[in-house]
């Protein structure tokens, strides 16, 4: 019998790590108490160990081994030990050499990616037991697809799937450097397809050397794979030299035989892909690079047509917007000085507040300047000659589909529900009619594409807060209304945060929000924020926040506003 979910504990070694990071969220927020050790914890991997029913480690490739080797021998035998390393055999083998229940996970997504709707693989063991029957379970609850397969299996799959993959990518970009034209010059001759390729084989090199390096160096069935690449490079290479029209139709005819059904039913979608999301992205002009962000500009979390891109809009529709890849871009774009402001979600009105925003506002030489609300309507797109009957799979952020589960539940009962990192980049997997995505209107009607209905979501009273930042410390305004600010404690006491309170009712001044973010055993237990009526000029306010500076280890003013 499985333990139920509140009984459980889980302690992830390279827990402040993307990959880490990303799973103790997911799993602190259903209910799971979480570990974390660490470089510069607290908490030792030796103690995360005793404390912890389920011990992951999430350490870089080259690491792991040793971590598991540390470690063992203050696993319990009624603790289980398991990996999220991207080969299996050997962090497996090494984690058998204890007493304790045995599971290797791979998790095939990014940090960036929401976990519900992604796939772990499994490579059960000899020695997986409860613990691997119950976060089987688990995972599954909360749509999380479970592939299971042998360690050994998994290494041989991944040596095609990761490292066959990886490096024709990484070696089509080598020989595009050996012939020295520019990648800026050599797309303005390529077509659309041709650009594809070079896009996703120079995302991958934008990426960690040193994760894709040891996924090729450390998996010993890679060079049986590269060894296929190489051979089929070579008998290329051969028929090109000898100017032979029969052999490479034969070459070319037998690897098409190989892909089947499959090579029509790519062409016909990558069409489609190819012309909404290179094509229309350009407006069939050339390609450019991206601009550098210029101090003039305004720094919005992109992709164009996001929520915060319309939050931009409502707050200056004429401002020149930079789109960074994310909230802690932004913040720091502002900080340095290379942007003149910034725009990031600081709260929704369903989902809450968002922590990386918290987070950098206390850390960032940043103030807050206003806030901007903005409603938060959803529709549903699809692609031209969409209909509502053609539509089998719908994709959006996880949050989307969650705010609009009543109206899909009455209208799309039974079809497949995905999840993308956001509801714009949603609209990448739009490559045919059986697909449809949630994401907002604006971003259907600058792709050409069809409205199937608007204000799908449930509560339409939904909105999102943002808040407008710019560098240095927050200015005293005498028409501000509101002014949030920032502390945390040398040590945790009880009785603390009543005496900071007891400043406020004392002075009478109306606490409108009270939030805590842990600050990872580097100042204190928590890192407390508030919000209150009234203005930093105001006498009273003034002397509350003299007398709680002497109270705090450390007070900052987020904003008055």
């Amino acid at each position: 019998m499985t333990q139920p979910t509140n009984q459980c504990t889980i302690g992830i070694i390279g827990g402040h790590g993307q990959m880490g990071r990303l799973f103790a969220d997911f799993f602190r927020n259903r209910g799971l108490t979480v570990f974390i050790s660490d470089l510069h914890t607290g908490l030792s991997n030796r103690q995360l160990v005793q404390k912890s029913d389920i011990v992951i480690v999430s350490v870089p490739i080259l690491k792991t081994v040793k971590v598991i080797e540390d470690i063992l021998p203050y696993m319990s035998q009624k603790s289980a030990l398991m990996d999220f390393t991207s080969i299996k055999e050997k962090p497996v083998n090494a984690m058998l050499k204890g007493n304790c229940e045995v599971l290797g996970m791979h998790p095939m997504f990014g940090s960036t990616n929401p976990i519900p709707g992604q796939t772990v693989i499994f490579t059960p063991t000899k020695k997986s037991g409860k613990w691997t029957k119950w976060l089987q379970e688990f995972f599954k609850k909360n749509k999380v697809k479970i592939v299971t397969m042998t360690p050994k299996d998994h290494d041989k799959m991944m040596s095609v799937a990761q490292v066959l993959i990886h490096s024709a990518e990484i070696g089509f970009v080598d020989a595009l450097r050996r012939t020295k034209i520019p990648p800026e010059k050599l797309l303005q001759y390529t077509g659309k397809a041709s650009e594809l390729k070079v896009l996703l084989a120079a995302r991958l090199l934008a990426q960690n050397a040193d994760l894709y390096g040891n996924i090729q160096l450390q998996n010993q069935y890679a060079k049986t794979a590269l060894l296929h690449l190489q051979k089929a490079v070579n008998k290329l290479v051969s028929i090109l030299q000898k100017n032979d029209l029969r052999r490479f139709k034969e070459y070319f005819e037998e690897n098409k035989r190989y892909l089947g059904k499959y090579a029509r039913r790519a062409y016909d979608e990558s069409s489609y892909m190819i012309d909404q999301f290179i094509g229309l992205r350009s407006s069939q002009k050339k390609y450019v690079l991206p601009r550098k962000p210029s101090q003039d500009d305004l720094a919005v979390l992109g992709p164009e047509n996001t929520f915060s891109d319309l939050a931009a809009q409502k707050h200056d529709s004429h401002a020149k917007k930079y789109y960074a890849h994310d909230i802690d871009e932004v913040f720091e774009l502002v900080a340095n000085g290379k942007v003149k402001e910034g725009i990031v979600p600081i709260e929704n009105k369903l989902h809450g507040t968002v922590r990386e925003t918290l987070d950098n506002l206390f850390l960032k030489n940043i103030h807050i300047v206003k806030e901007i609300n903005l409603p938060i309507h959803h529709a549903l797109i699809a692609h031209h000659s969409a209909k509502k009957s053609d539509i089998k799979t719908i994709i959006s952020h996880s949050q989307a589909l969650h705010q609009c589960k009543k109206f899909l539940r009455k209208n799309f009962a039974k079809i497949n529900l995905e999840n993308a990192p956001s509801t714009v980049h949603a609209l990448e997997k739009l490559t045919d009619k059986s697909i449809a995505v949630i994401a907002p209107a604006i971003a259907a009607q600058k792709n050409h594409l069809k409205i199937l209905a608007e204000n799908i979501e449930d509560n339409k009273d939904n909105s999102t807060t943002f808040i407008l930042i710019r560098r240095g410390n927050a200015p005293g305004k005498k028409s501000a209304q509101k002014t949030s600010i920032a502390f945390h404690f040398d040590q945790d006491a009880p009785g603390s945060l009543f005496t900071v309170f007891k400043e406020f009712a004392a002075a009478k001044i109306n606490l409108t929000k009270i939030e805590s973010r842990p600050t990872g055993h580097r100042f204190g237990d928590y890192i407390f924020f508030l919000d209150f009526n009234g203005s930093l000029t105001a006498p009273n306010v003034e002397k509350v926040l003299k007398s709680i500076i002497k109270i705090v280890a450390r007070l900052k003013i987020l904003g008055s506003y």
